[in-house]
Order: structure tokens, then C-alpha cells, then sequence
């Protein structure tokens, strides 16, 4: 299953940004995403956004890293994920993905704006860490259940536990495909 973190950043964002563009570590920046902001202007982009808002103090960006177990999953459909992740959870914020291959495990990274396009400053409170993390891997199941058919690809003691841990979503998805799972 996969491991997540994440980082709060008081400076560095164009830094962070940077390394998980890095085309050695991104197949020549191929799996690459980015969410209301522009190849190339990101980080100008992201500081922009603070000056207009006169947001510039505190934590300039936060920093997601999702790595997963080697064979899990494909580069593709890291991406994939940490895509759908960023328009359902970030969507109104500047956000920049990445997923690093140069690992014997890959590695999505996710930087994001802590001012959003609203003006609204991004405060990771109590909980919101793992709200934000649960709903991660929501996704991330969602994929293994429809996408790559968790029984195939998954041990059966790891389907029983995601299948119980994550009862109600299961219901959800069943509801909305008609698919039995």
C-alpha cells in the first residue's frame, strides 16, 4: 500500500518545484501535470498569486509525497491518481505533480500553492492532514477496485482488509457502476 507525507514549506517553493519537474527523475518531464498554472511559470505564477492577495508571509507551498511499492503501480497511473487527487481536492489552488521513475519504487510528488486563486490561505489544521490523506486513498483504491480490478492485482488478505476498511466507499462505487465488488 502506498506511503504518503506531507511537507509544509516556509521558503524554497520554486527549489521544490525544481526537483520534481527534474526530467532525469520524470522521463524527460512526461509525467508531469500541472492545475491552474503554466509550464515554465509556475513558481512566478504561485508568487504572484501571494502578492495580489497580499498573502507573501508564512508557508509559501506544501509538498505531498506518495510513494508507492514497487509493482503497484504504473508510472501512468500515478500520475493518473495524483491528477485526480489535485481537481477534487486542490482544484483552486496552483498545483504542480510529478512521478519519479529513477527509484526501484515509484513516487508521485505534489506541490501546491498555499494561497488559493480565492485568496484563501491553506491551513493544515488538526485532522486535515488525514482527511486529505483518506481521501487520497480513496482514489487510490477506486483505481485497484474499476480501473485495474483489485482481485487481480492485489493479495486476497489485502482485499479483505481495504474491503472492510473502506466499506462505505465500496458501497458508493458499487451504487454508482452496478458493479459488485
Amino acid at each position: 500500500m502506498a506511503v504518503t507525507k506531507i511537507k509544509c514549506r516556509t521558503s524554497g517553493t520554486d527549489k521544490a518545484i525544481q526537483y520534481i519537474l527534474n526530467g532525469d527523475k520524470t522521463r524527460g518531464q512526461i509525467l508531469t501535470a500541472r492545475l491552474n498554472c503554466d509550464p515554465g511559470y509556475e513558481y512566478r505564477q504561485m508568487k504572484d498569486t501571494k502578492e495580489y492577495f497580499d498573502k507573501t508571509d508564512g508557508r509559501q507551498c506544501y509538498h505531498i509525497i506518495i510513494s508507492y511499492k514497487p509493482g503497484e503501480v504504473t508510472p501512468e497511473l500515478a500520475l493518473q491518481i495524483a491528477e485526480e487527487f489535485a481537481r477534487e481536492n486542490l482544484s483552486d489552488y496552483e498545483v504542480v505533480m510529478a512521478v519519479h521513475t529513477d527509484k526501484r519504487h515509484i513516487h508521485s510528488h505534489i506541490v501546491f500553492n498555499s494561497v488559493s486563486l480565492k485568496g484563501e490561505k491553506y491551513h493544515l489544521g488538526r485532522g486535515d492532514y488525514y482527511r486529505k490523506i483518506r481521501a487520497f486513498f480513496q482514489l487510490y483504491i477506486f483505481h485497484f477496485i474499476i480501473v485495474a480490478e483489485l482481485d487481480r492485482v492485489i493479495d486476497h488478505a489485502f482485499q479483505v482488509r481495504i474491503r472492510k476498511e473502506f466499506s462505505s466507499f465500496f458501497h458508493q462505487a458499487e451504487a454508482s457502476t452496478g458493479k459488485l465488488f
